[in-house]
């Protein structure tokens, strides 16, 4: 079985962190969280995937043409869906109730109604949430900041 690639990382920020008081791990997470947070919503506007590599574009109707209204998923960008939850013992990044669902079934491609009692189709999966290596990145180098803050 192969392991998380975000193990390691988390397994190194649990050692580190313990070196820094209460107070001041909420606060670090808490600016890592709404960075991270900054970062996700560039990439749902730009419609990539954490890795770079673009979504899959809209399926055209029955008349050859894309709906060409607004970029897709637009409305997960916004602060009230994308949730910021930090704390001195970690932070999360994600959705909550109805918009978690929904963010679920693009995310990883399942298969849902498109309206209640509608057809079912199968969604590409459109990463929404992820970690690049530039996000690993600026976590190491925010973290180490804090370390070095504390000594």
């Amino acid at each position: 079985m192969d392991e998380d690639p975000l193990a390691p990382l988390e397994r190194w920020i649990v050692n580190a962190l313990t070196a820094i008081d209460p107070a001041a791990r909420r606060v670090l997470m808490r600016d890592i969280g709404r960075e991270l947070r900054r970062r996700n919503q560039r990439r749902i506007a730009a419609q990539t995937d954490p890795d770079g590599t673009a979504w899959a574009p809209r399926k055209r109707n029955n008349h050859g043409k894309v709906r060409k209204t607004t970029k897709m998923l637009q409305g997960f960008r916004d602060g009230r869906r994308l949730r910021l939850k930090a704390n001195a013992a970690g932070m999360e990044l994600g959705f909550d109730g109805r918009s978690a669902m929904m963010a679920s079934i693009h995310h990883y491609g399942e298969v849902a109604a498109v309206a209640r009692g509608g057809a079912r189709i199968k969604y590409p999966a459109r990463q929404l949430l992820g970690m690049s290596d530039d996000d690993r990145e600026f976590v190491y180098d925010r973290i180490a900041t804090a370390l070095k803050a504390t000594k």
